[in-house]
């Protein structure tokens, strides 16, 4: 199969991806039902959760909400490696769809028109480690960006997985105390969970600031030729 037809299948699935996503915060679910389920089937419930979450969240399915569902069943220090284990197994399922989908395309696409794109190329491939890491910790932005992104930049699985799973430690940590502040009303856990999530947000953009201005300086070049 050439790059072209791989490439194809990559930019379906993507679509199928977008798609989903824009659904994850409409479906309905009947949560009574299935925790009543998980609590006869304690351990097989971990089993599915983990399969359904690897499987939704690779397909783009919010994140933040198979989380809060998790907290909603068990008990929530045992939710966030359940994430864990859910988005990492899902950003790898990503990676490897887009490194071997897409990247070889996007490469020679990039190496045929160049110009602006191949400049944004640039600015991610500077430091993939350091892409992958911020973008997974930057809360506003979906998994899939960075998962996608890793697979088509030079960066090898060892430190994808690393760079994965250190960007989205805080933020996993922080949804289930913020659902789980929530769920027993306690407004230290709401307050200092929401901060803490706002404050990674920042710290993560803060150590991605020369980066960010590159690209709105490309973005918008007629601002800063002012300037």
């Amino acid at each position: 199969m050439n790059s072209k037809k791989k490439f194809v299948l990559f930019s379906i699935f993507l679509i199928i991806s977008i798609f989903i996503a824009i659904l994850s915060g409409y479906l309905g679910v009947n949560f009574s039902a299935i925790e009543q389920f998980f609590e006869i089937n304690y351990f097989l419930s971990i089993f599915l959760y983990n399969g359904l979450f690897i499987i939704l969240a690779s397909l783009s399915f919010s994140v933040s909400v198979m989380t809060s569902f998790g907290v909603l069943i068990f008990p929530w220090y045992w939710v966030i490696l359940y994430a864990m284990v859910g988005i990492i197994g899902s950003s790898i399922i990503d990676f490897y769809i887009s490194r071997k989908l897409g990247k070889n395309y996007i490469k020679n696409y990039l190496e045929r028109r160049g110009g602006k794109i191949e400049k944004f190329d640039k600015i991610f491939e500077k430091n993939a480690f350091k892409t992958t890491l911020i973008l997974s910790a930057i809360f506003f932005v979906p998994p899939t960006i960075p998962n996608f992104l890793g697979g088509i930049m030079n960066i090898n699985l060892k430190n994808y997985f690393v760079a994965t799973f250190l960007g989205n430690i805080p933020n996993t940590f922080f949804t289930v105390l913020l659902v789980h502040g929530f769920i027993i009303s306690n407004t230290f856990e709401i307050y200092f969970s929401t901060i803490m999530l706002f404050l990674t947000t920042i710290v993560a953009m803060f150590f991605y600031t020369g980066e960010i201005r590159e690209i709105f300086v490309l973005s918008l070049p007629w601002i800063f030729k002012r300037n």
